[in-house]
């Protein structure tokens, strides 16, 4: 806090009371090459919205992770539970408390995200504005259509088990007994982790559904939604669905020809079942969730830094309330400018121009909330539904599978060294069991001595005893 404060330097409001903010967002890949055009582009508009623009800079994960140690001032962060640990910099007082702020400032904002304001708390305060977008995890299947259904005469429902997926492997394998027909590469298959509440990786969890009702946190070796998945996974790569080199191959995305693949999205996604892409008509069954979590719904945040003076705090607040609640300025940071980036079809959705695709192409969850956002269409004539946000939230309220212990959040203090070492311990094994490459029944154990060793039982209770505090605080 010391750092920060000794970077909050006064800083001009700029020209004619406008506010300029830096804003840091997160990018995986190379920054967009009409960024510039783009930022330009919208802060005309929220020049005379709001009077506030942004300087927008996208950030790879290790460069924020530096900005975030050394105390630079930014005034918006991209923050969330797999990139810029939010409750872990929240709790550690980088980010600013906006809890009054927000809704004495921007009670639209406050309104629109409603309850999952939640996941932006730590000890019932808000230091971060949530993304609304997929805010559940729903893992499903992807498959090709033309072979299951139209040549094998099987029918693909729109909900399976995970084991129940064994048959048409099976089919697949007896018709070419040389090729493996389940998508697989060293990161396992997509979403497999999404069934438990991710404490300390896929090492430590709370599962979702517990008969008793007691929410407590296990090691993985405890846990039988785990311990089964892996087990179906080592089955299916003996039966020789599964590539055998699945441990070391970095993608399978240039192969087309493989007929089952994993997919975590949200129902009405098209981007995996677009025929154009694939060459062949897929469907999709959604086989577990929609799970929805602390951590899930930490997907993508946005964060104020706690050395920023009211004004630009404020300022803030307006730029991501402006974002929330206008989709035309949202469709600008989300998809470019309208003409060249892209074009609204006439049933409301948008559709990326080919200039868009190449010289501005980002995901909607760095630049804001997808809810808002106009859905977007693959092709004119495979169109999307423009109204599928209401329907995938109404599936997380119908049918959304919620953590017992959505809310919490650890704080690792001393425990951070058996952390540290039980994560190295989990990497020399976690690649062969999310791959199928090794016999659970025989690696776990394995594992399980090691850990013990490295004090994973006292970090355990650790987290059980912070659980329990939170459980008689929230009950």
């Amino acid at each position: 806090m010391m750092i920060l404060a000794g970077c909050a330097k006064k800083q001009d409001s700029g020209s004619e009371g406008i506010v300029n903010l830096r804003w840091v967002t997160y990018s995986g890949g190379s920054i967009p090459l009409d960024a510039k055009k783009v930022i330009a582009a919208a802060n005309k508009v929220s020049a005379e919205k709001i009077r506030v623009t942004v300087d927008l800079e996208f950030q790879p994960s290790d460069k924020i992770n530096l900005m975030m140690a050394s105390g630079e001032y930014y005034d918006m962060v991209f923050t969330s539970s797999w990139v810029n640990d939010f409750d872990k910099n929240a709790s550690a007082g980088c980010f600013l408390d906006i809890t009054d702020l927000v809704e004495k400032e921007t009670p639209e904002l406050y309104k629109t995200i409603g309850k999952y304001w939640e996941c932006a708390k730590i000890n019932d305060r808000i230091y971060g504005i949530p993304t609304l977008k997929d805010m559940g995890a729903e893992e499903m299947f992807r498959m090709n259509s033309d072979y299951f259904e139209g040549q094998k005469g099987m029918i693909i429902p729109e909900r399976m088990t995970f084991g129940e997926l064994e048959p048409y492997l099976e089919a697949y394998k007896k018709d070419f007994p040389d090729k493996y027909p389940l998508a697989m590469d060293k990161s396992g298959f997509p979403g497999y982790l999404n069934c438990v509440e991710r404490i300390v990786d896929g090492i430590i969890v709370i599962p979702y559904d517990t008969e008793d009702g007691d929410v407590k946190a296990v090691p993985l070796w405890e846990c039988d939604e785990l311990t089964n998945k892996y087990r179906t996974l080592h089955r299916w790569y003996t039966k020789g669905y599964i590539h055998p080199d699945a441990a070391t191959i970095q993608s399978t995305s240039a192969d087309k020809s493989i007929p089952v693949r994993g997919g975590v999205a949200w129902r009405g996604y098209q981007g995996y079942s677009n025929p154009e892409q694939w060459g062949f008509n897929v469907k999709t069954s959604i086989y577990e969730g929609p799970y929805l979590s602390r951590s899930s719904e930490q997907g993508a945040m946005f964060s104020i830094c706690a050395a920023c003076p009211e004004e630009k705090a404020v300022a803030c607040l307006k730029y991501m309330e402006l974002l929330n609640t206008d989709q035309k300025f949202r469709d600008i940071l989300g998809y470019g400018i309208e003409g060249t980036h892209f074009e609204y079809l006439e049933n409301g959705t948008v559709l990326r121009l080919q200039e868009g695709s190449d010289r501005y192409n980002l995901g909607l969850y760095q630049t804001g909330s997808s809810v808002n956002a106009s859905v977007e269409s693959v092709s004119r004539t495979f169109l999307a539904d423009p109204d599928q946000w209401a329907q995938v939230y109404k599936g997380y309220d119908e049918e959304g599978i919620y953590s017992k212990a959505n809310g919490f959040a650890y704080n690792p203090g001393s425990n951070e060294d058996i952390i540290t070492a039980i994560r190295a311990i989990y990497s020399d094994y976690s690649t062969e069991l999310c791959t199928g490459t090794s016999d659970p029944d025989v690696v776990l154990p394995q594992m399980k001595k090691r850990m013990e060793a490295a004090g994973i039982n006292e970090l355990l209770d650790d987290v059980n005893r912070q659980l329990d505090i939170w459980e008689s605080k929230n009950q």
